[in-house]
């Protein structure tokens, strides 16, 4: 055979391996992706079934060379509705794979956990994380260990969070941040107790604001158990509501329901009467 044959051969073959492998990947829940040598270039498939997937919840990217730079992914990414969890620890993204990032978290509000351990995002690129928390209310848990992003980055951070009722878990150990942007996000936490607790480990921070840390984080969990409880109760006591409510309609119902039956039975008694009246008379009717 000629050489076009073989080459016909090798892209049939190809095409075969990629589409087995989305066909294998979008009925997943969970795709682990973990130390595949994948780059920006290597996600097409991964693209796919990020647009057709109806049930994928988590996506694990960790130990890779992405750097956020493929625009298809990123709009792939920013439009589905399924991926709650996305993992990128350990690749190669920088401020500007943020950024997109960021643009992303603006629109997209279905992801709860966002892991970008062991990337140099540095300041600049918490600063853009930063400003997608303003606006975002899904995020729930957040990874930026070993991430370089200093006290400058803490102070984006803690800024952001000011007004966020819904992180529930900012690690942010192994980042170089001292008393001066520790200091910054203890202030938020302890003005903003619904938020959850800050994970400060391996940074150069004194022992005098550790313990006031754990002092503000501590006030904040009994305070959330405390919200939880009244937020029980109050469930409790709307449904208790709900049901003393519908009990009165029952009642009203009934009442109802036994007029509208007086009403047929004093009707029906009319015209059994009327009946017998007629059926005396002969059915004839006299005038005076």
């Amino acid at each position: 055979p000629g050489p076009g044959l073989f080459i016909i051969i090798i892209i049939a073959i190809d095409s075969s391996f990629v589409m087995m492998k989305f066909g294998a990947l979008v009925e997943r829940q969970k795709i682990s992706l973990w130390g595949k040598n994948l780059g920006d270039e290597d996600l097409d498939v991964v693209i796919k079934v990020l647009e057709e997937s109806k049930v994928l919840e988590v996506i694990d990217f960790g130990s890779n060379k992405i750097t956020l730079t493929n625009d298809k992914f990123v709009n792939a990414l920013a439009h589905n509705r399924t991926v709650r969890g996305i993992l990128f620890d350990g690749n190669k993204i920088g401020a500007e794979g943020v950024q997109r990032l960021a643009s992303i978290l603006k629109s997209n509000h279905t992801i709860l956990k966002l892991s970008l351990s062991n990337n140099q995002i540095l300041a600049e690129g918490a600063r853009h994380l930063a400003s997608a928390l303003v606006t975002n209310r899904s995020l729930q848990f957040i990874d930026l260990r070993n991430a370089n992003i200093g006290d400058e980055g803490a102070a984006y951070l803690a800024t952001s969070l000011k007004g966020n009722n819904n992180i529930r878990g900012l690690r942010l150990g192994g980042n170089n941040i001292s008393d001066k942007g520790a200091e910054k996000l203890v202030d938020v936490l302890e003005s903003n107790p619904v938020l959850g607790g800050f994970v400060l480990d391996d940074n150069p921070i004194s022992d005098l604001l550790k313990k006031r840390y754990e002092d503000v984080r501590s006030k904040g969990e009994d305070l959330r158990s405390k919200r939880e409880v009244d937020a029980l109760k109050m469930t409790i006591a709307e449904k208790d509501a709900l049901i003393a409510a519908r009990d009165e309609e029952m009642v009203r119902m009934k009442a109802e329901m036994a007029r509208i039956i007086g009403q047929i039975d004093s009707l029906k008694s009319n015209f059994e009467s009327l009946a017998l009246g007629n059926s005396s008379s002969g059915g004839k009717v006299g005038f005076a």
